[in-house]
């Protein structure tokens, strides 16, 4: 009796141990809507290497198929004009549509908008998935929280299109470390993926492996205030926090009454703060340094986004920070500002 009982709990263990279903292999979707507007006599949706058209008859139209895998897919109305992403997935999709026309420069352009009404469960992922990365904001203690969440989705749906965007959007911005990303890489099923996003991320990562933590960031050449070439490892302190930011981001200007703080309580034990704009007009920049009048070094990059320094680094999201001791060794990325006191506590007092 006592072995029929613990094979019994042990097969409900085990069932509880299960991780989340997994995404079926096949995936009948049904694409339905309406159209409000003057329109043409086919509407088309283009996912991977694919252009399907469906007829539009008494302003609806109707798309059936199969995929393999959750797929995104745009809707395209012209040449150069299509939808945002939708995902094509084992279900009916409703969308409804609205033309209408766009005058522009004495010139009269289609405008389209599109809504997807119901169906599919990408549609509840992309919700809850942007909340979570929204109220959870890029610093070290939340990569444990972020790298989880992920981890679980991607064990639950390692085709899903939608994921591999995230991910490469992820490593774009540097929300996780390159250990991170490269272990939720390796539980993808890539080959099933947008090539695009894959891309991306092997982009990317190539970048972020030469500068992880403990790597070093070389000599770079940037502009100061009065227009000379100055090396951006010169006059470094004990510790430097780089701060990449630009005039039009409100963040990084909110941020630099915190940092301020941080600056004035370190800066006489050895800690310096180097600001490396990316504005592309240098009066941009220069009336926000002047306008916000801070103590500290700021350079500015040549060429804006495009320059030498965030190319080589991959910085395409701001503000963003590297802790750096006296040679340039990467201490820590993206630290929120009281990790960085509680860190600068630690090395300095």
């Amino acid at each position: 009796m006592n072995k029929i009982f613990f094979f019994i709990l042990s097969l409900t263990l085990l069932s509880c141990m299960q991780p989340l279903e997994k995404t079926t292999s096949t995936q009948n979707y049904v694409v339905r809507g309406t159209i409000n507007g003057e329109f043409d006599d086919y509407i088309k949706i283009k996912y991977k290497d694919q252009l399907d058209s469906a007829q539009v008859v008494n302003n609806a139209f109707l798309f059936e198929g199969t995929v393999t895998t959750p797929t995104a897919f745009r809707f395209r109305f012209d040449s150069v004009t299509s939808s945002e992403v939708f995902y094509l997935e084992n279900d009916t999709l409703f969308f409804d549509i609205i033309v209408d026309d766009l005058k522009l420069e004495d010139e009269m352009f289609k405008d389209f908008v599109v809504k997807q009404l119901s169906g599919g469960k990408t549609v509840e992922l992309k919700a809850y998935l942007t909340e979570f990365l929204k109220s959870t904001s890029k610093s070290k203690r939340n990569r444990d929280l972020i790298l989880d969440k992920m981890d679980s989705l991607i064990k639950a749906h390692p085709n899903h299109d939608y994921l591999g965007k995230i991910l490469s959007e992820i490593s774009m911005n540097q929300t996780l470390l390159y250990n991170d990303i490269k272990s939720l890489v390796s539980k993808l099923d890539v080959d099933k993926l947008n090539p695009q996003d894959v891309e991306i991320l092997e982009k990317y990562q190539h970048k972020r492996r030469k500068y992880q933590i403990g790597s070093q960031i070389p000599s770079f050449d940037l502009i100061s205030i009065t227009a000379d070439t100055v090396d951006l490892k010169s006059d470094f302190a004990k510790y430097n926090l780089i701060q990449f930011w630009y005039s039009w981001c409100e963040t990084c200007k909110n941020q630099q009454e915190e940092l301020l703080k941080v600056y004035q309580d370190y800066n006489f034990k050895g800690f310096e703060i180097v600001s490396v704009s990316l504005d592309t007009t240098r009066e941009d920049w220069i009336n926000s340094v002047s306008e916000q009048s801070l103590p500290w070094k700021s350079l500015r990059v040549k060429n804006g986004f495009t320059g030498e320094l965030p190319t080589e680094l991959g910085i395409t999201d701001l503000p963003q920070y590297y802790l750096v001791d006296k040679s340039g060794r990467i201490i820590e990325i993206n630290l929120s500002i009281d990790e960085l006191d509680t860190i600068l506590s630690a090395l300095l007092n």
